[in-house]
């Protein structure tokens, strides 16, 4: 008879786990649900027209979780995992700038910080990226890590050195 208690009360201790986890999960499946409703139509209209501007007549998708689902262009649509490094970089960067531009838009102090970023781009994305970048960098503080100062010459900026 022990052993069948004992069984039993593992038994409870076993569903009542089930319990608080089913319940955690569907909790913070409803907090995802009301971040993408929050968050996620406003920075898709935000990068809207910074990914027209880089692809003429594409528009963007996301999943819930803010990641780039699909890119319609030409009619054709593609997963963003298909898309060249390239395209996925630029795409990431156009996306952090659409956020920080949401924060700005709610009176919150927003930097955008790249590291390495643009390495894949091709010259005539490339100069427009820059060009995105120097507009942002007129509402927000732009920092650009790279070791390629060259590629970044043009722009107006000021440049730190860091030397060993």
């Amino acid at each position: 008879m022990e052993l069948a208690e004992v069984a039993e009360q593992q038994a409870q201790q076993l569903r009542d786990e089930a319990d608080v986890l089913a319940l955690l999960k569907e909790t913070l499946e409803s907090a995802q649900a009301d971040a993408s409703r929050k968050y996620l139509a406003p920075v898709t209209k935000r990068v809207e027209p910074y990914v027209r501007r880089l692809l003429p007549n594409a528009s963007l998708n996301f999943h819930d979780d803010f990641r780039p689902s699909t890119l319609l262009r030409a009619g054709r649509e593609e997963a963003a995992e298909d898309l060249s490094k390239g395209t996925q970089e630029q795409i990431a960067v156009l996306t952090r700038l659409a956020f920080a531009d949401l924060l700005i838009s709610k009176g919150k102090p927003a930097s955008l910080i790249l590291d390495d970023a643009l390495v894949f781009a091709d010259d005539d994305r490339f100069e427009t990226m820059t060009d995105i970048l120097s507009e942002a960098a007129k509402r927000m503080q732009v920092i650009i890590l790279s070791c390629r100062s060259r590629a970044f010459r043009h722009l107006d900026a000021t440049r730190l050195s860091l030397s060993s």
